[in-house]
Parts: C-alpha cells; sequence; structure tokens
C-alpha cells in the first residue's frame, strides 16, 4: 500500500474520529517538509499528519467544534489491536532530551486503526508548552507501562506546526469575517433594525 493511499484512508478515518454523523472530507491546505496540513470542517480545526515507520499515524493540531479551542494530539497503529475505546491509558512522550510528560490518553478505535487521542486547551501553559517541545525537538519517544510504543522523527515539525498555526487562523478569520445582516449591530444598513 503506499504511502498516498494509506494517508488517504487514515485521513477519511481521521474525519470519523472527530467528527458527527454528517461528515465532510478534510480540505487539503500544503504540505510543508513532509508533514500533510488539512482543515478537517468536523472538528473545525486544522492539523498536521505524518505517517512514520512502521504505520504510526499521526496527528496534531485543532479543534474547535464546541468553539473551545483545543490543541488535539492522536496516534493511530494497526498493531495496537488490544487499545479499548473509552479506556483511558497513562501514556509518557519525551520530546528529545527534555522531561517527560506524562498523559492520560484516550482509547479509541475506528474501523481496523485504534489509537490514543488526547485534548488540552490551546490556551493553557501546558498546550504552549507541548507545541514548544515538539517544535523544538528533532525526536519524540512515546511510551506505555514499559514499553516503546515508538522513537518518531520530528523533522520538519516546527514548520509544519506554524503552518498548522496559520490555517487556523485563516479559518478562524474567515469564520469570523460572515456577518448577520439581520443583526442589531449592522442597524444603520438595515432600516428594519429596532
Amino acid at each position: 500500500m503506499t504511502l498516498r493511499i494509506l494517508r488517504c484512508g487514515l485521513l477519511a478515518i481521521a474525519t470519523g474520529l472527530f467528527g458527527t454523523a454528517t461528515l465532510a472530507s478534510p480540505i487539503d491546505w500544503k504540505t510543508v517538509r513532509g508533514w500533510d496540513i488539512s482543515f478537517y470542517p468536523a472538528s473545525d480545526g486544522c492539523q498536521a499528519f505524518a505517517l512514520f515507520e512502521e504505520d504510526t499515524a499521526f496527528f496534531i493540531g485543532f479543534d474547535n467544534s464546541d468553539d473551545d479551542l483545543l490543541l488535539d494530539v492522536t496516534l493511530l497503529d494497526k498493531k495496537w489491536a488490544s487499545i479499548e475505546k473509552g479506556t483511558e491509558y497513562d501514556i509518557a512522550v519525551k520530546f528529545g532530551n527534555e522531561s517527560p510528560w506524562s498523559l492520560e490518553m484516550d482509547g479509541l478505535r475506528t474501523d481496523d486503526f485504534p489509537g490514543l487521542n488526547i485534548m488540552i486547551d490551546a490556551q493553557s501553559d501546558e498546550a504552549k508548552l507541548f507545541i514548544r517541545e515538539f517544535q523544538g525537538e528533532s525526536s519524540m519517544t512515546w511510551s506505555y507501562a514499559d514499553t516503546t510504543l515508538g522513537r518518531y522523527t520530528l523533522k520538519g515539525s516546527r514548520a509544519a506546526f506554524d503552518e498548522v498555526m496559520n490555517c487556523q487562523r485563516s479559518y478562524l478569520a474567515a469564520r469570523n469575517s460572515q456577518s448577520d445582516p439581520f443583526a442589531k449591530s449592522n442597524k444603520k444598513a438595515d432600516p428594519f433594525a429596532d
């Protein structure tokens, strides 16, 4: 299976992970240094996607589906068949030589792809530090208990997440520029306003 076919399949699955019953396909934004950046209408968020060695899919970006901007981090791997949807897993992630993070991640399962997900308030110091370490280090290592889930390169992560932020800002600006011609704030333009 080629990387492009697998990416398309995983993007469709990711849309299902973050969406509702009525799903729209992700909208490609651009590819930056090996990372695919897309906007996911179901989550009102932009995400960076990378497929690492041994077919671990990694997504990092934003979820704004409840008008509450969250940092969304997801790993999917077909080999993790024992992950149970809705179960919380204590996962460690270490960026380069930084101190390891201890994350309580939710198990998820979509079709044949089990995985892990965490949502963090995007405005929090925790999210800002997570992003800074993600962008500033050359690798990340994920672990569960005494088992290393994978060690992955972060080559291009700075440019990729900068582009995720550009994508998200562009979406939010476009959404906020839409105005309601019937709102009271448009009184001068609307002769029928109170």
